[in-house]
């Protein structure tokens, strides 16, 4: 296999790898419910939107409650959340290369996001849209009638882009653009070339992460605004591979540095999380409330880019250090957390529809959308996901415990999910 050029060559970059051995498996499975958490935020995001001060163009939006609390809560977990995620992706992207090698990586990835992406776009897309088809053929749900089925399935399968899915393709895209710079880098002219020395270069820490800061920065200035926007469509995007492609090299970065690395996250969590939320809490000002004083846009980005910066290291420092991945509970929910995100979005609107007629206390509206949307994407992960097909392509093979115990699957026999 070594010949084929599959393997990676093991004996010279493990040397640097973590070691699995128990502790360090506890800190990877900290990773892993990160990267859990990167997927329920997206749940409470977009569980906000509809009650936003300022409305989202094209989307629903509760006819009864707006706040602008809901602004500055999109605002915050939209500034971090999906950089935190691409953070883990690469992270897990080495770990997971490094311990099975080319071709038995290109057949994991494949089967953990590129099938659920292929398959998603023409089952789960459809329900996704099924509320407000509903809602807009059937004029806000009061006419229904089984006459407007025709006019409803067309409005699920008119194409609109990929939705909340879009972030599968381009991980797929990272996926492929890693291999071939590993690739690369085994290549003895191209080891010499200074983009390249970054990847298993000796940074220290605050280099690595004065370069991520400032890539970044420089990144954001090919977007409209000085925020990263939503990636519509199927065509590639430069400006979306390029910036989120910056946090898939810190993570790469950050495992082939994990020993050094971590116990500095560790060490300043609370500051980064801090300095996150107070440098966030004035450009969200900025940016939200009306009537706030204009800021040359440059200033805008650099604050932007110093909470994000601050709130994806703090974050993750905050779970390494309090977080105890390997309860049963943590590990059950970042098995769930990739159906959940899967499938929330269609849940959230038909709740968000159905009690979007009623004058309820508006903060009861976000609380009951978000819990049953949560409460019933949990239920049927359990039941048709977990211990089914669909669970092996989403997270591998789970064992169904026997009555009245559980399972190793359940409790501590299984590998961090990558």
């Amino acid at each position: 296999m070594g010949k084929s050029g599959t393997r990676p060559n093991t004996a010279k970059f493990m040397s640097q790898a973590p070691h699995t051995a128990p502790s360090g498996l506890g800190r990877i499975s900290s990773m892993d419910a990160l990267r859990a958490l990167a997927m329920f935020l997206g749940v409470g995001l977009h569980a906000a939107m509809p009650y936003t001060f300022h409305p989202f163009e094209g989307l629903y939006h509760d006819p009864y409650y707006t706040d602008i609390t809901y602004d500055f809560i999109f605002f915050f977990i939209h500034i971090f959340r999906m950089q935190l995620f691409y953070v883990i992706a690469g992270f897990f992207f080495r770990l997971l290369f490094l311990k099975i090698g080319t071709r038995p990586f290109i057949r994991h990835r494949a089967q953990r996001i590129l099938v659920p992406f292929v398959v998603g776009l023409v089952t789960i897309l459809p329900l996704t849209y099924l509320p407000g088809a509903v809602e807009r053929v059937s004029d806000t749900g009061g006419s229904w009638n089984w006459a407007t089925v025709p006019a409803v399935l067309k409005d699920i399968f008119t194409w609109r882009g990929p939705l909340h899915l879009w972030f599968l393709y381009y991980l797929s895209i990272l996926y492929a653009a890693g291999l071939v710079i590993y690739h690369c880098m085994r290549s003895g002219a191209a080891k010499r070339l200074l983009p390249l020395k970054f990847f298993h270069g000796d940074f220290s820490p605050g280099l690595i992460l004065v370069l991520m800061a400032g890539a970044s920065y420089i990144s954001l200035w090919m977007f409209a605004r000085p925020f990263v926007e939503y990636a519509p469509g199927l065509v590639p995007k430069v400006s979306f591979l390029t910036y989120y492609g910056i946090f898939f090299l810190a993570g790469w970065v950050l495992h082939h540095h994990m020993r050094r690395i971590f116990p500095l996250l560790k060490r300043y969590a609370l500051p980064f999380t801090l300095a996150g939320v107070a440098v966030g809490f004035l450009v969200g000002w900025v940016k939200i409330v009306p009537g706030a004083p204009e800021v040359d846009r440059a200033l805008l980005q650099a604050g932007a880019t110093a909470t994000t910066i601050c709130l994806v290291t703090g974050v993750a420092g905050v779970f390494l250090r309090w977080v105890n991945a390997e309860r049963p509970a943590v590990r059950y929910l970042s098995d769930a957390s990739y159906w959940v995100y899967l499938v929330h979005v269609g849940l959230l609107g038909a709740v968000q529809m159905y009690i979007g007629r009623f004058g309820l206390w508006g903060p009861a509206k976000y609380a009951i959308a978000l819990g049953v949307t949560i409460a019933v994407s949990l239920a049927t992960y359990q039941w048709w996901v977990r211990y089914t097909k669909i669970g092996f392509y989403l997270h591998g093979p789970r064992k169904r415990p026997a009555v009245g115990t559980l399972s190793k699957s359940d409790v501590g026999g299984r590998q961090p999910a990558t």
